[in-house]
């Protein structure tokens, strides 16, 4: 069982699919990148343009995309709105570990364990 699920990012009239990893993660985050702080800024109302920028371009490359960050930046303040605000939620979303059954339960804090049984029973 994988850790990511496979993810389709459409962008200029085409589709490239990827699968985040670990490995994609890691290059992301030494370039000086935090996606909790994207994450926070973004839930503020704030998000951090050039640094979405950065990530989807780096996910539309391991699609297999021909893209620059310059060229998302511009789409991402540009672009049509409902665009631009599916390709932030991608790039919020990616890195999360896929939906179902952790690997190992015993690892889950008690808070994760509470959520998804409220989650799961409906609540």
């Amino acid at each position: 069982m994988a850790v990511f699920r496979e993810l389709t990012i459409s962008w200029k009239g085409e589709e490239y699919k990827f699968t985040p990893s670990m490995r994609l993660m890691r290059s992301i985050e030494m370039g000086d990148i935090s996606f909790t702080d994207i994450a926070v800024r973004t839930s503020q109302g704030r998000p951090p343009i050039s640094h979405i920028a950065f990530v989807l371009s780096k996910m539309l490359t391991a699609g297999g995309a021909k893209v620059t960050d310059e060229q998302v930046y511009e789409e991402l303040v540009t672009g049509d709105q409902d665009s631009i605000t599916g390709l932030i939620s991608l790039v919020l979303t990616a890195f999360s570990p896929s939906e179902g059954n952790p690997k190992n339960p015993a690892a889950q804090t008690e808070s994760q364990s509470k959520a998804r049984a409220t989650k799961n029973a409906g609540g």
